[in-house]
C-alpha cells in the first residue's frame, strides 16, 4: 500500500474516532479458539518446533528489523526483577511482534492477538510456535486463555497485548486503550509493562521504548485496577509521545476522547 493511502485511509479512521477500526484487509482462513483449543502442546515435536522457531526469530528477527526500521531498544532496565507480566504496545507495524520479542526475549515472550492472525496452513504454524496466542470470542475461549496464561507466566513468561486493537502502520499518537490486557493483569495479580514504538531522527528509525512497570493495588476493585492501570500506562505513553516529538497529544477528530 502506498504511504500516501495509507495516510489517507488512517486520517480518515481519526477524523471519525474510530481508533480500534483496521484498514488492511483479513484473512479468511483462521482458526477460533474455543474451550477445548490447545495454545501449548507437551509432545516432543510440538517442541522441538518451537525452539526450531524461537531460535530463528533470536538470530533473524534482530537483522531485519535493524535493516529495515534501524531498531533500538531503549529502557530495557525497566525489566529487571521481571519474572511474569503483561506487557502492553502500540500496534504500528507488521513487524512490530518482532520489536517486543527483541525488547523483552525471544525465548519467554508471548503474543496474542485477534483471531484472524490465526491462520490455517504453514504461516500460522510457524507463528504459534513462536508465541502466538489467539484471542477467542467465547466465554469458554476466554477461560481457556486464562488458564494457559496462567500456566506460561508461573514460568516467568511475559505475554504481550495490543490494546489499541487496530493495526496503523507508522501511526506515531497511543491511541485509547481497551481493557482486556490490564483485565488479565489483575486477574491474574502480575505487573503491566508498557511498551511504545517511537520513530525518531531524520530517517524514522524505530525505538522500542520499555517504561515503568505498572502493579495492581492492594485494596482496589478488580474494576478500579484496570481503569488504574490502564489510565497509567496510557498516561506513560502520552509522556514520551510528547518528550519525543516535541508537540502536545491532540487528535485530528471533533469526537470527545475520554
Amino acid at each position: 500500500m502506498k504511504t500516501s493511502k495509507r495516510q489517507q485511509l488512517i486520517s480518515s479512521l481519526e477524523a471519525r474516532g474510530a481508533f480500534d477500526e483496521d484498514y488492511l484487509p483479513r484473512g479468511k482462513r483462521y482458526t477460533l479458539p474455543d474451550g477445548e483449543y490447545k495454545y501449548v502442546r507437551t509432545n516432543i515435536f510440538y517442541r522441538l518446533s518451537c525452539i526450531f522457531c524461537r531460535t530463528v526469530t533470536f538470530l533473524f528477527g534482530p537483522v531485519v528489523c535493524f535493516i529495515r526500521y534501524g531498531l533500538r531498544v531503549r529502557g530495557r532496565k525497566n525489566l529487571k526483577g521481571i519474572k511474569g507480566a503483561i506487557s502492553v504496545c502500540n500496534h504500528v507495524s507488521v513487524l512490530d511482534t518482532l520489536f517486543v520479542k527483541q525488547a523483552i526475549g525471544h525465548y519467554r515472550s508471548y503474543h496474542t492477538g485477534a483471531p484472524h492472525n490465526n491462520k490455517k496452513g504453514l504461516g500460522g504454524f510457524i507463528m504459534r510456535r513462536a508465541g502466538f496466542l489467539s484471542l477467542g470470542g467465547s466465554f469458554s475461549a476466554q477461560k481457556n486463555l486464562l488458564r494457559t496464561m496462567r500456566i506460561l507466566i508461573s514460568k516467568g513468561a511475559i505475554i504481550n497485548f495490543y490494546p489499541e486493537e487496530a493495526l496503523w502502520q507508522y501511526y506515531e499518537k497511543p491511541r485509547p486503550l481497551k481493557n482486556g490486557a490490564f483485565n488479565y493483569a489483575v486477574k491474574l495479580n502480575v505487573p503491566v509493562v508498557p511498551l511504545f514504538i517511537t520513530f525518531e531522527g531524520r530517517n524514522k528509525r524505530a525505538v522500542i521504548n520499555v517504561l515503568s512497570p505498572i502493579y495492581p493495588t492492594e485494596g482496589l476493585s478488580d474494576r478500579q485496577n484496570v481503569e488504574k492501570m490502564r489510565d497509567e500506562c496510557f498516561r506513560q505513553w502520552e509522556l514520551l509521545y510528547e518528550k519525543v516529538y516535541h508537540k502536545q497529544l491532540v487528535y485530528d477528530t471533533d469526537i470527545n476522547i475520554v
